[in-house]
């Protein structure tokens, strides 16, 4: 009998992680890293908005959100983390997905990743692991999924 593998994707507005669990007792084994700089994507935030001046000795006015910026390019980063999900997901023989993100990118990505990834999602936690050794994350999911 084949053992039930298993992508876990670990994101944040600034990288993701993706790993692999190939069975009980197999633990988690790293696939790939990617971060929102090596994508091409700016996480330099503003510290307030941008300003605009209607005509010399005129008033100023505040250009736009000063979370537009930010907004934007986790939607774009986003986007990848759910393009490089779907490629490793069609690349393997993956039955299952785990997905751990802080809430604003798990509901991109949620919203992002197609059908297929969607039907085989089988946890997902609103919580930032990114940063959490491939050692440790197990317990994280122990409520939902052995590893």
């Amino acid at each position: 009998m084949k053992p039930t593998e298993t992508l876990v994707i670990l994101a944040d507005d600034r990288g993701a992680r993706f790993l692999v669990n190939r069975g009980i007792g197999k633990g988690l084994s790293e696939l790939k890293e990617i971060s929102a700089e090596e994508a091409g994507i700016d996480v330099e935030y503003a510290d307030d908005r941008g300003r605009s001046r209607a005509a010399p000795g005129m008033a100023q006015h505040a250009v736009g959100s000063r979370h537009a910026e930010e907004i934007q390019e986790r939607e774009l980063f986003a986007r990848r983390v759910a393009e490089t999900a779907q490629e490793l997901w069609r690349r393997g023989s993956y039955d299952r997905l785990v997905l751990a993100a802080p809430p604003k990118m798990l509901g991109l990505l949620r919203e992002r990743l197609d059908g297929e990834l969607m039907s085989n999602l089988v946890a997902d936690l609103s919580k930032d692991l990114l940063k959490v050794p491939v050692a440790d994350l197990p317990r994280h999911f122990e409520d939902h999924i052995v590893f």
